[in-house]
């Protein structure tokens, strides 16, 4: 399945011109708590997809967890800088935009994000093959994000 996937540059313009991305106070508790959720998901998501058929169409929910988990990193990333989102493509954006330095990958994000979508509201199931060809690149930003927040909380 092709998604389009819109420009890094073009969508961060429009997120910020449309008022998408705003200032948020600077919780370091709420960062610690999005953090400790985002591991826990996904320590509960990979112990229960080890007795999961390849055939099955559970590992939709194993990509959708690790989907929200991962989200929750970005989520509390930002909120290091005080900043919030309304919705996931901004929050995205931001971090792809603002921290080339972590290097995220904005394709990888925006696949992700519209193949959840196409979980939640058009009813697209996934079976292994398909989830197999996200969990790297899941397990290799999820890492990133969790070392670049830990990082951060040293210096609260």
């Amino acid at each position: 399945m092709e998604f389009k996937i819109d420009k890094l540059d073009e969508t961060y313009k429009v997120c910020i011109s449309t008022g998408k991305l705003k200032e948020k106070v600077v919780d370091v508790e709420l960062i610690k708590s999005l953090k400790d959720v985002a591991e826990k998901g996904l320590n509960f998501i990979d112990d229960k997809s080890k007795g999961i058929p390849r055939e099955s169409i559970d590992w939709t929910f194993v990509f959708r967890d690790y989907y929200e988990s991962l989200g929750g990193l970005i989520e509390a990333y930002l909120l290091f800088e005080g900043i919030e989102a309304d919705n996931h493509q901004c929050k995205n954006a931001y971090i792809c935009f603002k921290h080339p330095e972590l290097e995220i990958d904005w394709e990888f994000l925006e696949t992700i994000r519209l193949r959840r979508n196409a979980v939640n509201y058009r009813g697209q199931l996934l079976k292994y093959d398909d989830w197999n060809l996200f969990k790297v690149k899941f397990q290799l930003h999820i890492t990133v994000l969790k070392k670049a927040i830990e990082q951060k909380l040293k210096n609260y």
